[in-house]
């Protein structure tokens, strides 16, 4: 008998065994793409090995697939069977996607690798460092590593306001929170108009990445706001200082729509 998920895996596994709608926005290659620049182009994964960690529901695989030479989803938790009916949905044009089942601290031998990437994983972690080490030991000498986390800097009013809130919808089960979360889709969508005309806080955000997503995607990301037990929001020096601790040298950082932080180094030999 598999042993009972616990914290960070069981929270992700429930959300993305519940929500499996990758179309749209949500799963293109504009909003990957987004989440690189400036500091990466896909064009920079031409040729490469790459994987990532924390692959949820595969969305980003199949853009990944279309630019690297071999792509290795990696998810510990149950979302790993639709990461791989997705990518298997995709068919030539993700034959050079696997997907394997896997935690961070307990990965089996994987290829050399030329890059590696984590989205929105890191700060979910119960321990980032030590997570953050693993991934430059998967990296050939000069590979990089680029994550995507949340950031400290603009996100003050929304932690006020959710921070106590998130307490409480961490803890009620899935479908108490779906309902929560499928609630809230409507005064989001009016804060996100109100933003288009007023200069409302982080409005940037609103406008650049939660805009275009349809209310299935909105709702998606509501309850990943509120369900993990795990959410660390760090601030720029913190960033930098993870990653230059792992041992990853020339560490540069985005702050992306003013309210999260991309940050990539590269192996320090």
């Amino acid at each position: 008998m598999q042993a009972p998920l616990e914290g960070t895996v069981a929270d992700f596994s429930e959300q993305w065994s519940a929500y499996t709608d990758n179309s749209g926005y949500f799963g293109s290659e504009e909003l990957f793409a987004d989440v690189l620049c400036p500091l990466h182009t896909l064009d920079d994964l031409r040729g490469q090995t790459v994987a990532e960690i924390g692959c949820g529901n595969g969305r980003f695989l199949p853009t990944m697939a279309r630019y690297a030479a071999h792509v290795i989803g990696i998810e510990p938790g149950a979302g790993v069977h639709n990461a791989r009916a997705y990518v298997q949905s995709k068919g030539a044009d993700a034959k050079n996607a696997e997907v394997i089942q896997a935690d961070v601290y307990a990965l089996p031998r994987l290829p050399p690798l030329d890059h590696v990437f984590s989205i929105g994983v890191v700060h979910h972690l119960p321990d980032p460092p030590r997570a953050l080490e693993v991934m430059r030991g998967l990296l050939k000498p000069g590979g990089r590593c680029t994550i995507w986390v949340y950031g400290k800097e603009g996100n003050e009013l929304y932690l006020a306001t959710f921070g106590a809130a998130r307490k409480v919808t961490m803890k009620i089960p899935h479908k108490a929170l779906h309902a929560v979360s499928t609630a809230l889709v409507p005064p989001l969508r009016g804060y996100i108009a109100a933003c288009r005309v007023l200069p409302l806080p982080m409005a940037k955000y609103m406008r650049s990445v939660l805009q275009p997503l349809d209310w299935r995607a909105l709702r998606v990301n509501i309850y990943d706001q509120l369900n993990p037990t795990i959410a660390a929001y760090w601030t720029h020096d913190e960033v930098k200082s993870l990653m230059e601790s792992a041992g990853f040298a020339d560490v540069r950082l985005h702050h992306r729509h003013g309210y999260s932080w991309t940050a990539t180094g590269v192996k320090a030999e």
